[in-house]
C-alpha cells in the first residue's frame, strides 16, 4: 500500500510531506486508500508534463483571482464612502466587507463538493453567475442590512466558489514548476488590488457607489469565461471516471468523507489552525489602512492609493518568491512562517507612522509578504497533503479562515469606535501575524523532527 501511495505524490523532497507518506498519522489506514488504489491502477495515461494546456489554466486563474480577490481586497475604498453615505459607524460598515470575505472563504467546502460532482469548469461558471447576481442586486440596496445579504452573502459566496477549482485546475498540470505556476496565476490578485481601487475611485466620482456595484456585476460574469477554460488533463479525467464507476459508497457519503479525512493528519491540523487564526488579521490593513492614513492627514485619494501599492508590490513578491520557492534548497513551509513574522513586525511599526511616504513603505512591505503568503497557501497545502487531497484540504482551510475573516474587520472597527484611534486595531493584527507565524514555525519543526527520527521516509 505504501508503494502504491507514493505514486500519487509529486516530487517530494526531504521536506515535503503528504499524508500518504506520513505513517505516523496513520492516514494510510483510512478510507482514502480505496480511491488511491483506483487511481494507481490508471498507469496507461501518464500525468502531463509541466506546461501545455496548464498555462491556459494559469492565465484563466490569473483573471479569476483578479476578479475574486481584487473585489474583496479593494473594499476599503468603498468602505470609506459607505461610512459617509449611510452615516453609520465604522464597525457597522465593516460588516459588509467582512461578510463578503467570510462568505467567500466559507464557500470552500461547498466548492470542493461541487468539484467532485461536476468538475472545476461547471463550478467556476456557477460561481460567476451567483457573484454577478449578488453585485447587481446590491446596486439597489436601500440599507446596510440589505448589503450584508446581497454584497456580503450572495456576492461573497459566488466569488468563493471560484477559488478552489481555479487552484485545482492549475495544480494538476504542474509538478516541478508548481510554485511558479501558482504564483504567476496568483499575480492576478495583486493586479486586481492595484487596479480596482483606482477604478472604484473614478466610478465613485462619476456614478457613485451604486454605479460601482453594476460594474462589478459585469466584471464577475467574466468568471464564466475563466471556468470554460478549466479543462482537466486526460489522466485526471480517467481517474475520476474510475472512481465514479468503482466507488462502493453513495457519492454524497464519499464526498463528505473525503472532505474531512485530511483532519487525521497532524501536520495539516497545525497548518490549518495557524492559517485560520491568521486570517483574523489579514484583512485589517487592506480595509483600514486608507482610513488610518486619512485620519493622520493624508489626502483621501493618496490614502486609497496605498491599497494599490500593496497590490503592485504583491505582484513582484509573488513572482520573485514563487520562482525562488521552487529551488530544492527552499522549504516552503518555513518560508510561509517567516513571511508572517515579517508582517507582524511591520504592522507593529505602522502605528508609529505619521507621513505618507512611510505609509507607502509599510504598504509595500505588507503587500510583498502578506500578498505572497495568501498565494502560497494552496502551495503549502499541496506540500503537506499531496495533489490528490488538495481540493478537500484547501476547502477546509478556506472555510475555517472565513470564520475569522467575518469578525476581523468589525473587531478592528469596534476598537476604533471605542478608542478613537486605530492603534489597538493594528496592534491586534500584528499580534495575530506573529502568533500565526509562530504556529507555522512549530508545524515545520514538528515535521522536521519526525523526519529526523526516521518516521518519515
Amino acid at each position: 500500500m505504501k508503494e502504491i501511495s507514493r505514486e500519487l505524490t509529486t516530487d517530494l523532497n526531504l521536506e515535503e510531506v503528504t499524508p500518504l507518506d506520513y505513517s505516523g498519522d496513520d492516514v494510510t489506514s483510512v478510507q482514502i486508500t480505496h480511491g488511491v488504489e483506483i487511481a494507481s491502477e490508471d498507469v496507461d495515461i501518464p500525468p502531463p508534463s509541466d506546461g501545455g494546456w496548464g498555462w491556459i489554466c494559469v492565465g484563466a486563474r490569473f483573471v479569476a483571482v483578479f476578479i475574486t480577490l481584487g473585489i474583496v481586497y479593494s473594499f476599503g475604498v468603498i468602505y470609506v464612502e459607505l461610512v459617509d453615505v449611510f452615516n453609520a459607524t465604522r464597525a457597522e460598515v465593516a460588516w459588509v466587507g467582512s461578510v463578503a470575505s467570510g462568505a467567500m472563504h466559507m464557500a470552500g467546502p461547498l466548492s470542493s463538493l461541487l468539484i467532485e460532482q461536476y468538475g472545476c469548469r461547471v463550478t467556476t461558471i456557477i460561481a460567476g453567475v451567483v457573484a454577478a447576481l449578488g453585485f447587481f442586486v446590491s446596486s439597489f440596496a436601500p440599507s446596510l442590512a440589505f448589503l450584508y445579504f446581497s454584497f456580503g452573502m450572495v456576492g461573497g459566496l459566488g466569488l468563493g466558489l471560484s477559488i478552489v477549482p481555479s487552484v485545482v485546475a492549475v495544480t494538476v498540470y504542474f509538478r516541478k514548476r508548481r510554485s511558479l505556476a501558482i504564483s504567476i496565476s496568483a499575480v492576478g490578485a495583486g493586479v486586481g488590488t492595484m487596479c480596482l481601487p483606482q477604478l472604484y475611485r473614478a466610478l465613485i466620482n462619476q456614478y457613485g457607489w451604486r454605479g460601482i456595484m453594476m460594474v462589478l456585476s459585469g466584471v464577475a460574469l467574466n468568471l464564466v469565461v475563466c471556468g470554460s477554460l478549466f479543462r482537466m488533463p486526460p489522466h485526471t479525467i480517467a481517474q475520476q471516471r474510475k472512481r465514479t464507476h468503482l466507488k462502493r459508497r453513495p457519492p454524497r457519503c464519499v464526498s463528505f468523507q473525503s472532505l474531512f479525512v485530511v483532519l487525521n493528519h497532524r501536520p495539516f491540523l497545525i497548518f490549518l489552525t495557524a492559517t485560520a487564526f491568521t486570517h483574523l488579521g489579514v484583512m485589517v490593513p487592506y480595509v483600514h489602512l486608507p482610513d488610518l492614513a486619512r485620519l493622520t492627514g493624508v489626502a483621501k485619494g493618496d490614502a486609497s492609493f496605498l491599497v494599490s501599492i500593496m497590490g503592485l508590490v504583491g505582484i513582484l513578491g509573488r513572482l520573485v518568491f514563487g520562482y525562488v520557492a521552487d529551488f530544492s534548497c527552499v522549504n516552503r513551509i518555513l518560508f510561509y512562517a517567516v513571511m508572517l513574522l515579517i508582517c507582524g513586525a511591520a504592522t507593529f511599526l505602522c502605528t508609529m507612522v505619521k507621513t505618507y511616504a512611510l505609509f507607502a513603505v509599510y504598504a509595500a512591505v505588507q503587500g510583498a509578504f502578506i500578498g505572497t503568503w495568501t498565494a502560497f497557501t494552496s502551495i503549502v497545502v499541496t506540500d503537506i497533503v499531496g495533489v490528490d487531497h488538495t481540493g478537500n484540504a484547501l476547502g477546509l482551510t478556506i472555510f475555517l479562515s472565513g470564520i475569522s475573516v467575518i469578525v476581523a474587520s468589525p473587531i478592528a472597527g469596534s476598537l476604533f469606535d471605542l478608542t478613537g484611534r486605530y492603534v489597538a486595531s493594528f496592534y491586534l493584527a500584528a499580534s495575530i501575524y506573529l502568533l500565526g507565524g509562530s504556529l507555522n514555525m512549530a508545524g515545520y519543526l514538528y515535521i522536521k523532527l519526525k523526519h529526523d527520527k526516521g518516521i518519515i521516509d
